[in-house]
């Protein structure tokens, strides 16, 4: 505990009662560190305590009258800070084998949260909404998919620099706080929406590469209507060596006739392979209506997965204020984390 005085001795503040009553206002600027627990950090109670007491000074040299501050008591706290209780305890202990009188003030200190909530939660929240949105919007092909792994992992490098700035306007503690908890949980939520994205990526181009329809039991799991029905595409071989067998006799008829069928075959050739890739292009739609509806399930999840965990951190915000504990000592006082407001003593 650091003190220092804030009236110089010439100008303290002497009352002379006509009873013979004398009454010294001596105020004092005092700074506290106190032993914080960061748990439910930023909607955290502690419990910061000024001890006062005589070095010198036993019960019998020196009585000690400690009261509580009157109901209009002023206690402004800080801009993180509000103060909702002091409470003032009186103790003894005995000392070199006599009694002296110990006083302790306890400043019951709630933080005020709408900074980090602000600064921090609700810029992690959007940025993970948009991620999650962006990751699990239904695309046509590849191209927009590898985009959305591409915007996953971004999302993930912003709310790693959300994170490093939570580690510097946290203190220092061997247990990690609730805001750290909530910024770890939605990181690895994005994570996990990154996997699932990469994975339905490499199976959407699997699947397509088959050149097979999806199942029945793939629409009815997804509540979806099959297109109609196409007949697949077959390949007719071809036997130009019969073809030549069968040609006619006559030199000039067979070299026409040998012509007229490469011709005809090389116009069924490309008539199948311009079938062959409007029946690829409707299976990659169908596909792609089955990737769609896939996305969006998990679009639906994971955003309300994201909403859950949000209102689950919020929920800490509307939790009573605890009350002191009867247990609380003045022991671990004077080490801690971070500085008190200033107070006055009198």
């Amino acid at each position: 505990m650091e003190t220092k005085e804030m009236l110089s001795e010439n100008r303290f503040d002497v009352r002379l009662q006509s009873d013979g009553e004398v009454k010294i206002n001596m105020p004092v600027f005092t700074s506290v560190l106190c032993r914080l627990n960061i748990e439910l950090f930023p909607f955290d109670t502690q419990f910061c305590a000024v001890a006062l007491a005589s070095p010198l000074l036993n019960v019998q040299e020196m009585d000690v009258n400690a009261t509580q501050p009157p109901n209009d008591a002023y206690f402004a706290g800080n801009a993180e800070w509000e103060v909702i209780n002091v409470t003032v305890r009186q103790m003894r202990f005995m000392e070199y084998g006599e009694y002296r009188v110990e006083v302790h003030y306890i400043l019951h200190l709630n933080r005020r949260p709408i900074y980090y909530v602000t600064v921090i939660v609700v810029p992690t929240f959007l940025i993970s909404a948009l991620s999650i949105l962006g990751i699990f919007s239904p695309g046509s092909n590849d191209g927009p998919r590898n985009e959305k792994v591409s915007l996953g992992l971004g999302s993930l490098l912003a709310m790693t620099v959300l994170l490093d700035i939570v580690a510097g306007a946290m203190p220092k503690s061997n247990s990690i706080p609730l805001l750290g908890f909530y910024i770890i949980v939605v990181i690895m939520l994005c994570a996990v929406g990154v996997a699932i994205s990469m994975a339905l990526l490499g199976l959407s181009r699997s699947y397509i590469q088959t050149e097979q329809m999806p199942s029945n039991a793939a629409y009815r799991l997804l509540i979806m209507s099959p297109m109609k029905k196409v007949d697949s595409i077959t390949v007719n071989n071809y036997a130009p060596i019969e073809m030549i067998k069968n040609a006619p006799k006559f030199p000039d008829l067979a070299a026409i006739y040998i012509q007229l069928t490469e011709v005809a075959r090389a116009q069924k050739t490309y008539r199948e392979r311009i079938e062959r890739a409007a029946w690829n292009g409707r299976v990659e739609k169908e596909w792609n209506r089955i990737f769609a509806r896939v996305d969006h399930v998990f679009l639906f999840l994971f955003e309300s997965l994201n909403l859950l965990i949000l209102l689950l951190f919020l929920r800490y915000a509307f939790l009573p204020v605890p009350d002191l504990p009867d247990d609380f000592t003045v022991s671990g006082a004077d080490v801690g984390t971070i500085q008190t407001a200033p107070l006055s003593q009198y």
